[in-house]
């Protein structure tokens, strides 16, 4: 090097130093988002420079890219109670709650956690409303079609679902998970998804019917069984645009099309059933549901899979690509395959109990135990509400620290068991009048399957948790592992206990097979995810269930009984219930914070208007 080089490195001015890196396990609240220069344009205005080391992932080192970022500060911010941690609104270091001061870097940075808790929350609500269209269809249907009508319907329907994992084969999950890593390839992902799922859904008519002749089903069975596959068939391809909408942090409208759906399917029910066209006519009426499901979430969501915008695109160009041979559908296939394993072996613990209850039993016991069952279905599917929207954040958070999953699973199975242990406990102490009230006095009989069925809520909401955790981290083939054990245990179990005890031995076993699913997976995901525990998310809950359940007792010489007992019974006890909890640490003022954020916009003004005052 010459002289006057020298003289000039030494006039030059000194880089600024680098900022300090915050403390391990602390939320990181400086300056933003992203290491390096390169990575300044795509940050909002105003956003400055943070650096963020992610971990490794599977034993080798991953490129950091825009979407782990994002998906590990998001984390970060549960860790500290987070809103999609369901602990309550984002804290910075300092104390104050974070809001208008914050800087719109800093305000990018933690609004992914609030958007997690209302997406959820609007999802719900379009789910909410498709329920009660849904629960209004499945009254009618049971009212009008009698015991044995509804009992073959409800035979029909579940022999058909079984078949329902061919028609999917996993490929709905992977889509997600791959186009939730990489943005900008999903028009070749979703692309190759729709050919693949046009190709199972010709294996899956011929498999069902095939297997309804063998079987040798009467006529009205194979008819209805025809009608339930093709609806299935439409409602998995509208699953691929659903899950594009939940990823793109537009779960609301995903609700929306489930609830046209739902929709259709009263309206259509109502005029079919009236006009006596019996269990087909329910079955046509799921038909044309499944047909406007698909084509709202295909419309909805076009914007979506059309292309890439540009500036999204390089935004992205940074990304973590899906694995090369993932472009394939042949790999696609072969990626899938565990899902779809895990898919086959879950619709055989959920939908085995109703077959063999057809044939040791008969039409009548089916036609009690699907009434019950129903109860349960409804509260499963507020559990996969939740998961949908967060599951995209799984997969990038899969991609840093094994600590950012863990805190994902630790709060979503302490929301999880506050919720399931609450409902399980008051059903139990109401199942009768709740059976009589909804499904009339020709259901009480099945009063006591539902007391025990409604347990087997905590265990599927965990369960279904866990399974998502494991297939976003790539580990999918050990949950398939799990769910086959706990497939072959309850077909065993059920074999040994329809027989002496009916529908009431079909209840336990789903309840022993979701607790044993739930903790085959939970061991699983510990070994590479250690200290999430289980206990102490647990404790608060039990004691807060056992605590409702005592007040019920106590006060049962007030209740008046019917639905006015029922509303009075749940009043009180979920007054103790949530005062159980409140005093036990498991909830405070976090949580009500974040009740407040999910809140419209309006109504949040008028409640801060009026603390002000």
């Amino acid at each position: 090097m010459s002289s006057a080089d020298s003289a000039a490195a030494r006039s030059a001015p000194a880089p600024p130093p680098a900022p300090p890196r915050p403390p391990r396990g602390r939320t990181r609240t400086g300056p933003a988002a992203f290491a390096g220069p390169r990575f300044q344009a795509y940050l909002p205005p105003g956003a400055s420079p943070i650096s963020v080391r992610l971990g490794s992932i599977r034993g080798g080192n991953r490129p950091t890219t825009s979407s782990t970022r994002h998906a590990h500060q998001s984390i970060e911010a549960l860790s500290d109670g987070g809103p999609a941690a369901g602990c309550g609104s984002f804290r910075a270091r300092n104390g104050r709650r974070s809001g208008p001061c914050l800087d719109p870097g800093e305000r990018y940075r933690v609004s992914t956690a609030r958007t997690v808790a209302r997406s959820t929350t609007r999802l719900l609500g379009g789910l909410l409303s498709a329920k009660v269209l849904d629960f209004v269809f499945y009254l009618i249907l049971a009212r009008r079609l009698g015991v044995e009508q509804f009992g073959r319907y409800t035979f029909a329907m579940s022999f058909t679902l079984l078949f329902s994992v061919i028609a999917d084969f996993g490929v709905s999950t992977l889509i997600v998970r791959e186009t939730s890593r990489a943005p900008r390839y999903t028009r070749a992902l979703l692309g190759r998804g729709l050919v693949l799922k046009l190709g199972l859904a010709l294996v899956t008519l011929l498999v069902t019917l095939g297997t309804s002749v063998a079987t040798r089903s009467s006529p009205d069975v194979l008819a209805l069984t025809a009608v339930f596959t093709v609806a299935m068939l439409l409602n998995s391809a509208a699953l691929l645009f659903e899950n594009l909408l939940k990823s793109g942090n537009r779960a609301g409208v995903a609700g929306m099309s489930v609830v046209a759906q739902s929709a259709t399917a009263l309206a259509v029910g109502v005029v079919l059933v009236f006009s006596r066209a019996g269990a087909m006519g329910g079955a046509l009426a799921y038909l044309a549901a499944a047909t406007v499901h698909l084509g709202v979430a295909l419309v909805t969501s076009r914007d979506l899979w059309r292309a890439a915008a540009p500036d999204e695109a390089a935004r992205d160009a940074d990304s973590t690509a899906p694995p090369a041979p993932l472009l394939g559908y042949l790999a696609l296939l072969r990626e899938a395959a565990p899902l779809a394993l895990s898919g086959v072996f879950i619709v055989v613990y959920f939908r085995i109990d109703s077959v063999l209850l057809h044939a040791i039993k008969g039409e009548s016991a089916v036609g009690l135990y699907g009434g019950i069952y129903r109860f349960f279905e409804a509260f499963v599917l507020l559990s996969a509400a939740y998961r949908s929207v967060l599951f995209p954040i799984m997969a990038r958070a899969a991609d840093g620290p094994a600590e950012a999953l863990g805190v994902l699973c630790r709060k979503s199975l302490r929301l999880h068991l506050m919720f399931t242990i609450g409902v399980a406990v008051f059903v139990t102490f109401r199942a009768r009048e709740i059976i009589v009230l909804v499904l009339g006095p020709d259901y009480a009989p099945a009063a006591a399957g539902l007391a025990i069925l409604i347990w087997a809520l905590p265990g599927a909401f965990m369960a279904d948790t866990m399974l998502h955790l494991l297939a976003a981290q790539r580990r999918q083939s050990v949950s398939a592992r799990a769910v086959a054990i706990t497939a072959l245990f309850n077909v065993a179990i059920n074999l040994t206990l329809i027989p002496y005890f009916s529908y009431l031995g079909a209840s336990a076993t789903t309840v022993a097979s979701e607790a044993l699913s739930f903790a085959l997976m939970y061991m699983a995901f510990g070994r590479s995810v250690p200290r999430i525990g289980l206990f102490g998310v647990a404790r608060a809950p039990l004691i807060a269930g056992g605590i409702a359940a005592a007040t019920m007792v106590l006060l049962s010489p007030l209740d008046p009984g019917g639905a006015w007992g029922i509303a009075l019974m749940g009043t009180f006890a979920m007054a103790a219930y949530i005062l159980a909890l409140v005093a036990l640490g498991a909830l405070g003022r976090q949580d009500a914070e974040l009740v407040q954020e999910i809140l419209p916009a309006a109504l949040r003004a008028s409640l801060r208007g009026e603390r002000r005052t």
